[in-house]
C-alpha cells in the first residue's frame, strides 16, 4: 500500500501530461520504462525481504537479509526520485532523506531481529508517503514539466 501511495502521489497521476509536453518523447519513454524497471525491483526484493522476515522473525539477523528488507524500499525510492525527475525536472527533499535513513540503518539494525528491520523499513517508507501529503496539502496539482 505504501509503495503504491508513494508512486502515484502526483508523479504517477500526472505521467500522462509529462509524456505530451516532452520535446523528445521516445527517450522520455524508454527512460520512465527504466525507472519503472528499478521500482519494480525494488517492490520485488522487498517482498523477498518480508518473506524471509515472515518465516524467521526472530534472532540474528543476516546481512544479506537485512540489505534485501531494506535495499528492496530503497532501490523503489531511486527509481521513484527518477520518476520524479523525469516527470517534474526535480527530485524532493524527502526521496533523498529516505535513502539517507535507509542507509544509515543498515549497521543500527544489524544486532537485532529481521522483524525491527521490516519494521523500520515500513516507517521510513510511511514517513515519505506522509511527507508528499504534507508538501502538497492544500496546493494545487504541480504541472509537469519533464526533466527530458
Amino acid at each position: 500500500m505504501l509503495f503504491w501511495r508513494i508512486y502515484f502521489y502526483r508523479a504517477g497521476q500526472i505521467l500522462p501530461e509529462a509524456v505530451s509536453r516532452t520535446q523528445r518523447p521516445a527517450i522520455f519513454g524508454r527512460s520512465t520504462a527504466d525507472s519503472h524497471m528499478i521500482m519494480l525491483a525494488g517492490i520485488v526484493a522487498t517482498s523477498i525481504g518480508y518473506e524471509l522476515t515472515i518465516e524467521h522473525p526472530y534472532g540474528e539477523v543476516p546481512p544479506p537479509w537485512l540489505a534485501v528488507v531494506l535495499g528492496g524500499p530503497a532501490l523503489f525510492m531511486i527509481g521513484r526520485s527518477r520518476l520524479e525527475h523525469e516527470v517534474f525536472g526535480r527530485i524532493s527533499t524527502a526521496r533523498i532523506v529516505v535513502l539517507v535513513v535507509l542507509v544509515a540503518l543498515f549497521p543500527v539494525l544489524m544486532p537485532t531481529s529481521p522483524l525491527v528491520g521490516l519494521v523500520a523499513a515500513t516507517l521510513v517508507l510511511a514517513g515519505a508517503a506522509i511527507a508528499d501529503c504534507r508538501r502538497a496539502r492544500g496546493a494545487p496539482p504541480e504541472p509537469a514539466k519533464p526533466g527530458i
